[in-house]
């Protein structure tokens, strides 16, 4: 069973638990994402910001930071000469940074930083000195960034940082092996055919998944072998909604005080407040205001114009008469009412949605190793 870090409690007790485990070898899976990068690794799971800042001042004191979704890291040496010494912060802590890369807006930086985003997973989790990973990585350009992935990710990697219990600097050691470089949502497929999520399909039957991830919606018809029959990408995935909802805040003229004079709303503490439940935007008196109202309106709005795109394609295409299942999955298919509404249409929604590419990931990576 894999654990979820849903809290900062949980997240400290387990990353005591695995420091301390004397685990030395394990497998694990990584989805780059858009908006979150997920990873799997071993009976663990981290979900973070897929975002970066170099530390270009190196005399600045005191910067180290570590959270269940974000953390600082030092390279110290290792197969990547050309991060020597390099100092980043990655996820919450990179956001944190004025002067911060979303890989959304660059893909290329998804295959570019993915040592980065491993290396500050296994910051977050505490992994012991000394521990070997072998890992399967997905990406939207195998066939272009597969070989340059594994050159940036393989091999033995000394880093530094703040340990989430101590508070103290601490040096690891990983040795790192890339099993597979997949295409987005490959690992999906797997997980949903051949793991914990089977699906009974023939190779000659059906499926029709939904990703509904932070950028797109991403529609892949698949059978029962595993194979790809085809793929229709419709722009604009939750984190459109949450800026829909963020331009409807900036519309209302309900000033709390005179400190939240004409503020722009984010999407991301948009996304915050749904995530929480209270459907609340910022968290304090000043900037506090219920979005009940523009999240049902925007919803509608951003609803019926893409499930009318998604109804179009699969018609067209003759699929949806032959499907099996109708199957969901990827962070947005959790979203309060999008998760009746497909239900209404009859997909099946897996369990831990937005893992379901990481975990299938790990899955490969274990057939890879003959495990």
């Amino acid at each position: 069973m894999t654990a979820i870090y849903s809290n900062a409690k949980n997240w400290l007790v387990q990353a005591d638990l695995l420091a301390k485990s004397g685990l030395t070898d394990l497998t694990g899976g990584k989805d780059a994402g858009a908006g979150y990068g997920k990873a799997i690794i071993g009976d663990f799971s981290l979900m973070m910001p897929a975002a970066y800042s170099l530390v270009r001042n190196r005399n600045i004191m005191h910067h180290e930071t570590i959270s269940k979704d974000g953390a600082w890291v030092r390279y110290v040496e290792g197969s990547r000469l050309d991060l020597k010494d390099v100092q980043f912060f990655w996820g919450s802590a990179a956001l944190a940074q004025s002067d911060h890369t979303l890989l959304h807006e660059d893909k290329a930086k998804k295959a570019e930083l993915a040592l980065e985003s491993i290396l500050a997973d296994l910051a977050v989790l505490n992994i012991p000195d000394g521990f070997k990973l072998s890992i399967s990585l997905s990406n939207h350009n195998p066939e272009r960034w597969g070989q340059e992935i594994k050159r940036r990710v393989s091999g033995t990697h000394t880093f530094e940082h703040l340990h989430p219990v101590t508070r103290s600097i601490v040096t690891k050691t990983v040795d790192i092996a890339v099993a597979g470089i997949y295409p987005e949502g490959f690992g999906s497929i797997a997980h949903c055919l051949f793991g914990e999520a089977s699906l009974i399909l023939d190779p000659s039957e059906l499926a029709i998944a939904l990703d509904i991830g932070s950028s797109t919606w991403l529609i892949t018809v698949f059978n029962g072998s595993g194979a790809v029959i085809d793929r229709h990408l419709i722009e604009g995935g939750a984190g459109e909604l949450h800026s829909m909802i963020a331009g409807s805040l900036d519309k209302r003229n309900d000033r709390v005080s005179l400190l939240s004079k004409d503020v722009k709303h984010s999407p991301s503490l948009v996304n915050q407040g749904i995530l929480e439940g209270t459907f609340t935007y910022g968290g304090n008196h000043l900037t506090g205001k219920k979005f009940e109202t523009e999240y049902s309106q925007s919803l509608d709005e951003w609803w019926s114009n893409r499930i009318e795109k998604f109804a179009n394609f699969v018609t067209a295409g003759n699929y949806l008469d032959r499907a099996k299942y109708l199957v969901a999955w990827g962070g947005g298919v959790s979203l309060p009412v999008v998760d009746q509404n497909l239900a209404g249409l009859g997909f099946v929604i897996l369990n831990n949605p937005q893992f379901i590419n990481a975990l299938g990931l790990k899955l490969l990576t274990q057939i890879a190793r003959g495990a």
